[in-house]
């Protein structure tokens, strides 16, 4: 599974290369987000927290785009019976395609796509890592006037895991800021 979304961010960076070639742009976004997991499990043991991460949009035309993009979250927490330290990095790879409104300074958009999570949890237990493939979604503004960009940004993901018998939701909600640049 890793391969294959490989080779859809790969195609996507390519696609890319070749738009900007024929008038469209290219977006690179270094973003940090304000993350709540949705599975209320997930919050008992580890709580909210902090991911950080990168976006690369690809302009198709003035208004549709593609964007991929990688985020990185790690925590440590408690498990709920034993007391016992337990850590969680969790890792989504993801690729979409969105809408953007062009109000001059102020511009709204809207993004969905799929995102494949590597995870990793490790405590007294055992080690469990596995990748799943979820659903992500996206809206917010850039502000800028030139190259230069500022993100506020609003996400929503969705990944459904089993692993040792126990079912957990490893997407949330997000809300991030990001710096970013536009050729």
């Amino acid at each position: 599974m890793t391969k294959r979304f490989g080779g859809i961010f790969l195609l996507i960076l390519l696609s890319g290369l070749w738009t900007l070639g024929h008038g469209a742009s290219l977006c690179f976004k270094a973003k940090a987000a304000s993350f709540r997991p949705n599975d209320k499990v997930f919050r008992e043991i580890y709580g909210s927290g902090i991911y950080y991460g990168g976006e690369i949009d690809l302009g198709l035309t003035s208004n549709i785009y593609l964007w991929a993009g990688i985020d990185y979250f790690s925590k440590k927490g408690k498990l709920t019976f034993t007391g016992e330290e337990t850590k969680i990095q969790n890792i989504p790879i993801s690729a979409g395609i969105g809408y953007r409104f062009h109000l001059g300074l102020i511009n709204p958009y809207v993004g969905g796509g799929l995102g494949y999570f590597n995870y990793k949890e490790t405590n007294p237990l055992g080690t469990v890592k596995e990748g799943h493939v979820g659903f992500m979604g996206q809206g917010g503004v850039l502000l800028g006037p030139g190259p230069f960009l500022l993100d506020f940004q609003a996400g929503y993901s969705y990944c459904k895991v089993k692993p040792a018998e126990v079912e957990a939701n490893l997407g949330g909600l997000s809300l991030a800021l990001g710096l970013g640049f536009k050729f």
